[in-house]
């Protein structure tokens, strides 16, 4: 093998005009080998020699245990215990095959791993993630977690935060949507850190499978929803750092007397960070922020008042569950498919097109059935008794008096219950829930509950101006009885003159 050297003093024995086999006569060597030196490289490398090892029938199976994380000792083990070729060399000779394999597949994936930055364009990306913060002093008794939600645009670094006390998909749907409205866009991209209240995990492409509500909310609001990929640490790291950024910025140094106070100061940094120029992009996020609103898609006006989608089935009592509540629908709808928007304060129920309820919302799990009677309006005539049932249902979600006032009608009245409950449910109709509480109390503490007496203390009082006076036969007129006060004066004096003496 020839070194370094010789090869650079063959190229220069060439150049100097001497021939193959004079350079050849004076260095020792054949003339062969001084021609292939002159056409290769000066400096190329020698050729690395092989020598066998007793670790190379193992080295793909290490290669495998190296993706099973298996330690080194486990794959000795292994090696020594395989009944075809059983390994007997030494441990150290192994443990360097080990970490030489090791070495070159990390060299290879940390090429593949070179992030590639790029900047999105105005209106196009908005990363989404959660955060929390496991104890504030504010929370030490009740000892509960508090959430963020954190929104940025990427193309100005405009960030929205929003504390919650949960993170369900209503709460980021609705977090969501109020950062619209506070934008007074959409943008054209919202990336997600594969949250499961937006994904449930990956196709056989690797596709995200999204949730129906998530499609329904990006379809609404013309959006297209992105997942960071589970390999690429650059992209989850991206979002993951509006959580740092808030925990490493906002957090230190503050206190907190209660959520009020969390919300309200956090509004102030976050408008005080997006005044002052952003690193980034040495521009305040403010300054861009018409720019990415011109750019943006539409707010669409289900904005103000969104109602998340749900599915849901019509049970054989003609109520849907949801969130832990039965509503009612038309009894017809029985057994049928339904869609449930489930807004802020109100719960409607869809068929296609068609709305079948419009519920005010119950507190979620609280179990409770709300029910609209017209819905069974079908079966009252063949079930009176049903139907004040579900008056008396409708009229116990009352506050009080009204329980204690039905409680007691339905114990004292029990022979006319049906027509009682009727009664008292048409009162409500007519008059209204607060003039009938005010009722309530009054009959109860006259220690009566029957319908009637709802009915005397809520029948309007007349106008005293307003009577018709009745005739009665036989009888003076008034103007006969109310004699005129002259008319007395007169016949005073008339007495007194007859007693005064001549």
């Amino acid at each position: 093998m020839l070194r370094q050297m010789e090869r650079s003093a063959i190229v220069v024995m060439a150049k100097r005009g001497k021939s193959i086999r004079q350079i050849a006569s004076e260095l020792g060597r054949s003339p062969t080998t001084i021609s292939r030196v002159l056409h290769e490289p000066v400096d190329r490398a020698p050729a690395k020699r092989h020598r066998s090892s007793q670790v190379d029938p193992y080295r793909e199976q290490i290669a495998q245990w190296l993706e099973e994380e298996l330690p080194v000792v486990r794959m000795l083990e292994m090696a020594r215990d395989d009944p075809d070729r059983p390994y007997t060399g030494s441990r150290s000779q192994f443990g360097e095959i080990v970490r030489r394999i090791r070495c070159d597949r990390d060299r290879e994936r940390a090429a593949e791993a070179v992030p590639i930055r790029f900047e999105g364009l105005a209106g196009e990306y908005l990363q989404v993630d959660w955060g929390e913060i496991r104890r504030f002093p504010f929370t030490q008794q009740d000892r509960t977690t508090r959430y963020f939600l954190c929104c940025r645009l990427k193309y100005s670094r405009w960030s929205f935060l929003r504390w919650t006390t949960d993170t369900r998909q209503e709460t980021l749907f609705r977090g969501l949507v109020a950062c619209f409205s506070v934008l007074g866009f959409v943008p054209w991209v919202l990336i997600f850190d594969n949250m499961k209240t937006v994904t449930s995990g990956r196709d056989v492409t690797n596709q995200p499978l999204w949730t129906p509500a998530l499609l329904q909310l990006a379809a609404e609001f013309g959006f297209h929803p992105q997942a960071c990929d589970p390999g690429a640490g650059n992209q989850k790291g991206s979002v993951e750092s509006l959580v740092k950024w808030v925990k490493g910025n906002f957090l230190p140094g503050r206190s907190f007397t209660d959520d009020d106070d969390l919300a309200q100061q956090a509004a102030a940094w976050t408008q005080m960070a997006h005044e002052r120029p952003c690193s980034a992009t040495g521009v305040p996020p403010s300054d861009r922020l018409d720019e990415e609103r011109r750019a943006g898609g539409r707010l669409p006006v289900t904005a103000a008042d969104y109602g998340l989608l749900l599915p849901g089935q019509v049970a054989a009592d003609a109520t849907v569950a949801v969130l832990g509540n039965r509503y009612s629908v038309p009894v017809a709808h029985v057994r049928a498919l339904v869609t449930v928007r489930l807004h802020a304060s109100r719960i409607r129920i869809w068929r296609d097109a068609l709305l079948l309820a419009d519920h005010e919302r119950a507190p979620d799990g609280s179990r409770m059935r709300i029910i609209d009677p017209t819905h069974f309006a079908p079966l009252f005539d063949r079930k009176p008794r049903a139907q004040a049932m579900l008056y008396r249902e409708v009229l116990l979600t009352l506050p009080e008096p009204a329980p204690s006032f039905l409680a007691a009608l339905s114990h004292r009245q029990r022979d006319r219950l049906v027509p009682e409950l009727l009664a008292v449910f048409t009162l409500y109709e007519q008059h209204g829930v607060e003039r009938l509480l005010a009722a309530m109390k009054q009959a109860l503490l006259a220690g009566t509950a029957q319908a009637a007496a709802l009915a005397l203390l809520l029948a309007p009082i007349p106008d005293p101006a307003a009577l018709i006076p009745l005739p009665l036969p036989g009888l003076p007129t008034q103007a006969e009885v109310d004699r005129s006060l002259a008319s007395y004066e007169t016949w005073v004096l008339v007495d007194e003159a007859q007693e005064v003496p001549a």
